[in-house]
């Protein structure tokens, strides 16, 4: 009973911290924001039933097919079942320490929540310590998405397309063949050094260096990626820029016999541009998205992958009825784009893919709502975009899922 009661203390203790924290004032008022240290445990879950289906496989044999596609089959991979999901539920605490002079050291360290199984893992989304200034802005070392992810696909999907099925990422800042995502454009990255402005007028923006810690003689793996954004009343626009070296977003989706991977002698050079709208009219925000992806790689041996480039478009029309009642649909639009190859032809048929996705949410409160989805994913006779959470589609497979859940956060 004694060691019941010290565990009661214990963790009774350890939950009252915070707010513990959040009472020494800094000689102004009495809340977070005048404390001379504040730490803060927070977090945002949304489990779900998902129920995937597939249809259309491009059948074997099927002549015309783009250079870089997959052999195809003619055979549904998708298995329609019921799946149970928790995207990209999770579990943080974050906090700062006032140091004078406007001067604030900063932490964060946010980790997978998976309400639906127990393989969550400690620590794996943004977790860094930084310095933020009222004046000069924030810079910060750790792990951390990109600007060119947040300056951009601004309006989540009912605010829960984090590693959702409604998730815009793989057709919008990705390609439509191979299954390496070392071809997206919308990632976490680690070994991370980024400074955040302040808000500057209407503007603020952010730069981003990355290092994959795996140079060579010849080959040194990193990223740099920025983005910018000015917003005056209810109109944003956003204008974002990232390069990948020595990622071989291509070389890592092709079939082998076209892939510079293993050749020590040749780099890669991945760069992506985007632009995005956002315009609030009254309960209601529209979004409007565009980019261009481009992957080139120096290659001299005939037959190897030299380039790919491809657009995405996204369109996004959020509704808020009521405090209770909230609709979104979207579409998305990824492009067959062009390619080329060393000595040797090279086509894009069949490359093109879309998304779209509708669904409605009834808010109880602020913070917890039901939510109902559908999304299809239509692929061309080349393509395998994907939005499925647990299967892989057959070369031009299309797919249907539905979803029902509940969000919360605290």
């Amino acid at each position: 009973m004694y060691k019941k009661k010290l565990l009661v203390v214990a963790l009774s203790a350890a939950f009252a911290a915070p707010c513990v924290f959040a009472q020494k004032s800094g000689g102004g008022g009495g809340g977070n924001e005048g404390a001379d240290s504040v730490v803060v445990l927070y977090g945002k879950l949304y489990p779900e039933v998902v129920r995937p289906s597939g249809d259309g496989a491009t059948e074997a044999g099927t002549t015309g097919l783009a250079t870089f596609a997959g052999t195809p089959t003619g055979t549904t991979r998708i298995i329609r079942r019921n799946e149970m999901e928790s995207g990209n539920s999770r579990f943080g605490v974050r906090g700062h320490e006032k140091l004078g002079g406007g001067l604030k050291a900063i932490f964060q360290l946010e980790s997978e929540f998976h309400v639906d199984s127990n393989d969550s893992r400690f620590a794996q989304r943004d977790s860094f310590v930084g310095l933020q200034h009222d004046r000069w802005g924030t810079i910060k070392l750790g792990r951390m998405d990109t600007p060119y992810k947040g300056y951009g696909d601004e309006i989540s999907f009912l605010g829960i397309s984090s590693g959702n099925i409604t998730s815009t990422s793989n057709v919008l800042r990705n390609i439509g063949f191979g299954n390496s995502s070392a071809s997206s454009f919308h990632l976490r990255r680690q070994n991370v050094v980024q400074y955040e402005s302040p808000k500057w007028g209407p503007v603020d923006f952010a730069v981003q260096y990355s290092t994959n810690e795996t140079d060579t003689s010849t080959r040194k793996p990193h990223v740099w990626s920025a983005g910018v954004k000015w917003e005056a009343g209810p109109l944003s626009v956003e204008l974002a820029h990232e390069i990948h070296w020595d990622l071989f977003g291509l070389s890592n989706n092709v079939p082998a016999a076209m892939s510079n991977a293993a050749d020590q002698g040749v780099r890669s050079k991945d760069k992506a541009t985007q632009v995005a709208v956002v315009y609030k009219l009254g309960r209601h925000q529209f979004e409007f998205d565009a980019n261009q992806k481009k992957y080139v790689e120096g290659a001299s041996i005939t037959g190897r992958a030299q380039s790919y480039k491809n657009n995405g478009y996204l369109f996004i029309w959020d509704a808020r009825w009521s405090d209770q009642w909230r609709t979104q649909v979207h579409y998305i639009k990824g492009t067959a784009g062009s390619c080329a190859r060393v000595n040797a032809v090279c086509t894009t048929d069949g490359l093109n893919g879309s998304q779209i996705a509708a669904g409605f949410a009834y808010y109880f409160s602020k913070k917890t709502y039901l939510f109902a989805m559908y999304t299809l994913v239509r692929n061309d006779k080349s393509a395998t975009y994907s939005n499925l959470l647990e299967q892989t589609p057959a070369v031009g497979e299309d797919i249907t899922q539905y979803a029902l859940g509940i969000s919360t956060s605290f």
